[in-house]
């Protein structure tokens, strides 16, 4: 395995050591990231969440 996981197999960002343990980063402003976002906010129950998100995505997009 990487060495993105603690011996718990927890996961641990290497790039943001602000990023708690159990988390994983996107950003916002990454195409490949937008796409996951964007598939969550499908996916999610929380329609007001999902809104903003998608809004979030087309504010970077322009």
């Amino acid at each position: 395995m990487g060495e993105h996981l603690t011996e718990d197999k927890k996961f641990k960002s290497d790039k943001y050591d602000w990023c708690k343990v159990g988390f994983f980063a996107l950003k916002f402003t990454d195409p490949i990231a937008q796409e996951a976002i964007l598939l969550y906010a499908e996916k999610t129950e929380d329609k007001e969440l999902a809104g903003d998100l998608k809004a979030a995505i087309e504010a970077v997009r322009g």
